[in-house]
């Protein structure tokens, strides 16, 4: 499809709530299972049955909302530290890398020592990248490329003989949709910036294929309080899809919401973990 039949005929900025209703939460926030350790990054660790038996023992570690500058270095280590601690064959990124176009050159020795340490490292357009409009996609798989990382925009990509991994597009000023058919043969991962895209690009072409959907956006809230979770959360579903593990109803098909690594516009988090995640298919 095109992006002018996309402009026509994909209205994702309109809120879908009875879709968003087939989605119940498996395990919410203070039921993350994380790995023990003193770092300022929590690991959350999930397993997953592989669809695929080719895909079981592989291992993912998953990070978004990154906002980095250079005042950040000590988060780009904690990343560094887990690809060397823990060793996944993909490192994937669910977008909103840096902040500012100034911090934009400041990634590059992240992103390279990370793209030495793994073969396969994957990022998307988040909102922070797609709303600027001076820095086009392509703009992004150049800048990306040089640091052999593979930046996915509504295309998908075939990781060795087990795994797809479908990146899609963010809402916020970009056209998400599902224009590649998922695999057959191989485990199917969806990737994508925040839920909310997720129940837009479902009610058109339904994720049923994809086992595993990543995405993050929400920072879990950023502050939390005990009892009673986020206060608010940047979704149009309010605090339904704050963070956790999900599952679709009448389908096997789960997705993963992280809390983030940085905070955003709003400095300060409280109760609410930074944190990676760790997905191991058995």
């Amino acid at each position: 499809m095109t992006e002018r039949k996309l402009k026509l005929y994909f209205p994702s900025l309109i809120p879908r709530y009875r879709h968003a209703q087939k989605w119940r939460c498996l395990k919410g926030y203070g039921e993350a299972p994380l790995l023990s350790g003193r770092s300022a990054v929590k690991i959350v660790h999930c397993r997953f049955p592989a669809k695929s038996s080719k895909a079981v023992g592989k291992r993912i570690l998953f990070f978004s909302d990154l906002h980095y500058t250079s005042k950040d270095a000590f988060l780009a280590s904690e990343l560094s530290e887990a690809v060397k601690k823990f060793h996944p064959d993909i490192l994937l990124c669910g977008g909103d890398l840096c902040t500012d176009a100034i911090s934009i050159d400041s990634l590059s020795p992240m992103l390279q020592e990370l793209s030495r340490q793994i073969p396969c490292c994957v990022t998307i357009p988040g909102n922070w990248e797609r709303g600027k409009s001076w820095l086009s996609v392509e703009f992004w798989q150049q800048f990306m490329g040089k640091h052999n990382w593979h930046f996915l925009c509504n295309s998908g990509l075939e990781v060795q003989d087990w795994g797809w991994i479908y990146g899609c597009d963010d809402i916020s000023k970009g056209y998400p949709a599902l224009l590649e058919k998922p695999s057959e043969t191989r485990e199917n991962i969806f990737l994508v910036h925040r839920p909310d895209t997720v129940i837009a690009v479902d009610r058109e072409s339904p994720l049923d294929p994809f086992s595993l959907i990543l995405c993050g956006h929400t920072h879990g809230g950023q502050i939390r309080l005990p009892f009673w979770g986020a206060i608010t959360v940047p979704s149009f579903y309010g605090r339904r899809l704050a963070c956790g593990l999900y599952q679709k109803k009448d389908s096997d098909t789960r997705m993963l919401i992280s809390t983030g690594v940085n905070h955003a516009s709003f400095p300060l988090r409280i109760n609410c973990r930074r944190e990676l995640l760790l997905i191991d298919f058995e």
